[in-house]
């Protein structure tokens, strides 16, 4: 048999099964042969419709999972943008607060060392006026004869007065000044010239004054401020007090008894963590260790200020000082209090004290003995 006829042969088999499907699908009675495979095509059929089910709820639930996550995310990213831009806002407020008190204490600084160098200035102005006094007096002396002791005396006597003038209003210290008079005082004595009698008497005058003077203990405020700064870098701005361990009391065998000891044991855990403070005023807020340090700083700095104050006798710097030194010891009161009071107490004291005196004038005698010189240079003494 030829292969065309073999393919004929074949064909109306395949027919067949095709018709048989076919009436399957119409509803018409089938062939018992195409039975078996017509039920394996309705059971492909449902497992592929079942898969496509299964697969499309998966997609849509993943859909939907994808979507609720992609909500959250971007939630939490906009939570995170708030807090981060609070965050912001509060450091630049602290920023702006520190940055100006700094500029602040810095300004006052700046103008009171300012004012300081105007001074130092002013005072080498006169001691280079004193000097240059001093080598005119000194041109003068070179023109005495060696063999004249009074006029060499009375030189001694110009210049011991000049020195204590000049240790009153430069270095402001009339001890050294009054000793300087009684030197000259007692060289004039030795001379015991009636022509002496008006420089005498206004050195007497002059020494009368000095004695007069009230007397400032320098050493002991400068010692007593020094004591100060160290009490103030100890103070501390918040500090928990340490609560003292009880003894534990063993338990004793009746129910009652350890159940009232077990009561009294978690209270007082409790107690651990929570503490009651009874106030009149709101407590302020803490303030983390740099602030701490800026206030210990300023504090420490402004006593320093009112030493340097002590020693040039600026009067009004140094209560200025001890003034805002007390209102920077006010952020201590609360977590310091005791120290914080007796530090108060010491610089309020201390603030009451006067470091400037009114200096009297030490110039007339000079003036007498510059006459005193002239008028024998008149009647024919030797210069």
């Amino acid at each position: 048999m030829s292969e065309p006829e073999s393919k004929n042969l074949a064909q109306p088999e395949e027919r067949s099964d095709t018709v048989a499907f076919a009436e399957e699908l119409s509803g018409q009675p089938a062939k018992k042969s195409g039975g078996v495979s017509a039920a394996i095509a309705w059971l492909a059929l449902l497992l592929v419709l079942v898969l496509a089910g299964a697969a499309a709820w998966v997609l849509r639930e993943g859909q939907a999972r994808e979507t609720a996550m992609t909500d959250r995310l971007t939630a939490l990213e906009a939570a995170t943008g708030q807090k981060q831009a609070n965050l912001d806002a509060l450091t630049n407020r602290w920023n702006k607060q520190l940055n100006s008190g700094v500029d602040g204490v810095k300004a006052a600084l700046d103008e009171q060392l300012a004012k300081l160098a105007g001074e130092l200035k002013s005072v080498e102005a006169q001691l280079a006026d004193q000097q240059q006094e001093l080598a005119d007096q000194q041109k003068e002396m070179a023109r005495f004869s060696v063999s004249d002791r009074e006029s060499w005396l009375l030189a001694e006597t110009g210049h011991l007065l000049r020195l204590a003038n000049q240790r009153l209003v430069m270095a402001g210290d009339p001890v050294a000044s009054l000793a300087l008079l009684n030197g000259a005082d007692a060289v004039l004595r030795d001379l015991n010239d009636p022509g002496l009698h008006a420089v005498r008497a206004a050195v007497a005058a002059e020494i009368a004054a000095l004695r007069a003077m009230p007397k400032v203990d320098v050493q002991g405020i400068y010692l007593r401020l020094a004591a100060l700064i160290e009490q103030a870098d100890k103070l501390v701005i918040f500090q928990f007090k340490e609560r003292e361990s009880e003894p534990r009391q063993e338990a004793s065998g009746d129910w009652r008894e350890r159940l009232y000891h077990g009561y009294e044991a978690a209270l007082s855990k409790l107690s651990d963590y929570i503490i009651i403070r009874r106030r009149d005023v709101p407590m302020q807020a803490l303030m983390d260790p740099q602030w701490e340090g800026l206030v210990r700083q300023n504090l420490r700095m402004l006593l320093e200020q009112a030493q340097i104050a002590l020693l040039s006798g600026n009067q009004a710097l140094y209560e200025a000082s001890l003034t805002q030194a007390q209102q920077w010891l006010l952020h201590f009161q609360d977590a310091d209090p005791v120290a914080a009071k007796a530090i108060g107490s010491q610089i309020k004291q201390l603030s009451t004290l006067t470091i400037q005196v009114p200096q009297p004038d030490i110039s007339r005698s000079q003036q007498a003995l510059q006459a005193a010189i002239e008028k024998r240079a008149q009647t024919g003494g030797e210069q």
